[in-house]
């Protein structure tokens, strides 16, 4: 088990009384828990568990909040994938940008969030392990890694709940801290960058279906023939069903191994459907080419694989909802 700690500083007139909001303090930290274990999903998969857990011994009139970030692996499923290596939880805070941990992450979640302060990039372009994104004459560099959680919705509405307090009056600025020293904040105006973006609806010209071939990440496995597989690619989330019968040959007869985070070269049949007004895109993947694994260069973890995990006890409040 990996651990992180960090303390949440709510700042304004609503919190100088020594009150706050319940339901808004309740909901800002559920979503530090959806957003820390979203991003455990997307990067670690299935066979890890991440928890956010809170601090017991709350103050009268403070409202610094101790978090416990926590990650580690499903002892049941560590023999169901394949060598992958996994992030920490003080790595995945890192990614996201709520501590700053040297040079793991030169450009985390919150850093793109704040850079394109709301806008949609005018480009795109991934290369190798990195997405270049370009707004106007400007461009950054980032991991796919960041940019598949920057373009998760999951990720976007944990983002919304975390700064909501900043949308209501009272509250001008919320931070991190780490060992007291501030790692990132966000304040009042930033708020807005990190809303989700409403969906954009095709012209009438647009196609409504066609064939491409993709790389796409495994997010979520189904090892039942007919159910939908969970994909990442370029920012976005692909659900698509999988009907090449050779593929599931080989997944039956252990030929092949893969697990949540590796990669499929496919072929992917896509169809735009309207249903009770509202466009809807369902995918079939016809044909997998190939399993890649996923980049090694993933592993920020400096413990060794040989060396035994920290036992403790815990006496805190667990925020995720499951």
């Amino acid at each position: 088990m990996s651990t992180t700690q960090l303390q949440l500083v709510f700042e304004g007139t609503a919190v100088q009384q020594g009150t706050i909001d319940a339901q808004l303090f309740a909901d800002a930290l559920a979503g530090y828990s959806l957003l820390f274990r979203r991003a455990n999903d997307i990067v670690n998969g299935r066979a890890s568990e991440a928890v956010v857990l809170v601090d017991s011994d709350f103050r009268k009139g403070s409202f610094i909040v101790s978090l416990q970030f926590e990650q580690h692996l499903i002892d049941a499923a560590v023999n169901l994938i394949t060598h992958h290596q996994f992030l920490t939880a003080g790595s995945l805070a890192a990614m996201i940008g709520l501590v700053k941990k040297g040079n793991e992450w030169s450009e985390s979640l919150i850093d793109l969030c704040k850079w394109l302060r709301g806008k949609k990039p005018d480009q795109v372009t991934q290369t190798g392990d990195n997405t270049e994104i370009t707004v106007g004459s400007n461009n950054k560099t980032v991991s796919n890694v960041v940019y598949n959680l920057y373009g998760d919705s999951a990720i976007r509405a944990a983002f919304v709940q975390v700064t909501e307090p900043l949308r209501r009056d009272g509250f001008y600025r919320m931070a991190v801290r780490q060992d007291n020293v501030e790692q990132v904040a966000i304040g009042k105006e930033e708020a807005e960058y990190f809303e989700t973006q409403p969906g954009e609806m095709e012209p009438d010209t647009a196609p409504t279906e066609g064939q491409r071939d993709a790389v796409l990440i495994v997010s979520k496995i189904a090892f039942k023939e007919g159910s939908t597989w969970s994909f990442f690619e370029q920012g976005g989330t692909v659900i698509a069903k999988i009907e090449d019968k050779v593929f599931w040959q080989q997944v039956h007869d252990h030929t092949i191994k893969f697990g949540e985070g590796d990669r499929l070269k496919v072929r992917l049949h896509w169809k735009v459907e309207q249903n009770d007004g509202r466009l809807k895109q369902r995918n079939r993947i016809i044909k997998v080419f190939q399993v890649l694994d996923r980049p090694k260069q993933l592993r920020l973890d400096d413990r060794r694989d040989d060396e035994p995990k920290p036992v403790r006890p815990i006496r805190k409040i667990r925020l995720d909802d499951e």
